[in-house]
């Protein structure tokens, strides 16, 4: 059996699954429940996405898989270190950032380092060892230009709007927004696209025929409705793990 050590929201916790059962330890109840948004209806958003024989597959597949909800600042400044690199490339920086400017957090015998909180940032050069390269400059702008209570804020605008206001970041494209939107900020609308989920919904959805990004969005929308995210998750997990 696996047991599992997370680090969120400035805080290390470990947890481990048996059964229907988890248990966990380090961490609030309340917590868990809001990070795993174990406070949904689960069942019921699977009913309302399985609109097809596709996403009905995925579903039966990867049963039970659901989204996180993401501490909003962790969420937006792990993307921007996302952007064109391999997950263990991610996984790299994003801990040298932790390490570089983050505070200590302890956990038994495991030592960790917790997130850096906006406006930690005082100098550029701080960031040399965390070689980030171009993304240097994004992680600069978002540490400079926006908040946690900033981007909690988005919460009280329209999907449009909040994506609007994302995409405004420099290194924040649309995807990115969609992925903070999403995993962060309760906009189980949003959608995102890579190129994964470009090439399966081209394939299965379009006959393998090129649309555009306005097209692909409107299809999404129309066809899996508010809970458009949880589609995502389940396509992207049956296309990256079963490649066409």
């Amino acid at each position: 059996m696996d047991t599992y050590l997370v680090q969120s929201s400035n805080q290390i916790f470990s947890l481990y699954q048996k059964g229907d059962f988890l248990f966990y330890e380090g961490v609030e109840e309340s917590f868990l429940i809001h990070f795993f948004r174990l406070d949904e209806d689960l069942n019921s958003i699977l009913k309302e996405i399985d609109r097809d024989p596709v996403i009905h597959q995925a579903i039966q597949r990867y049963e039970g898989l659901r989204l996180i909800r993401q501490d909003p600042w962790e969420c937006l400044i792990s993307f921007l270190c996302s952007s064109a690199k391999a997950i263990p490339h991610i996984r790299s920086v994003i801990e040298a950032l932790c390490k570089s400017l983050g505070k200590k957090i302890l956990y038994g015998n495991h030592m960790g380092y917790g997130f850096p909180e906006p406006l930690c940032l005082a100098n550029p050069l701080q960031l040399e060892s965390v070689r980030a390269g171009f993304r240097t400059t994004y992680l600069i702008n978002a540490y400079r230009c926006i908040d946690r209570n900033q981007l909690l804020a988005l919460k009280g605008l329209s999907y449009r709007d909040a994506r609007k206001r994302l995409t405004s970041l420099s290194g924040v494209g649309k995807k990115i927004a969609d992925c903070v939107l999403l995993y962060s900020l309760d906009f189980l609308e949003a959608f995102p696209i890579d190129t994964w989920i470009k090439k399966g919904l081209q394939k299965v959805y379009f006959g393998g025929r090129r649309v555009g990004e306005k097209e692909m969005e409107e299809f999404v929308s129309n066809h899996f409705g508010s809970h458009a995210g949880y589609a995502q998750l389940y396509l992207y997990h049956v296309w990256r793990n079963h490649p066409f």
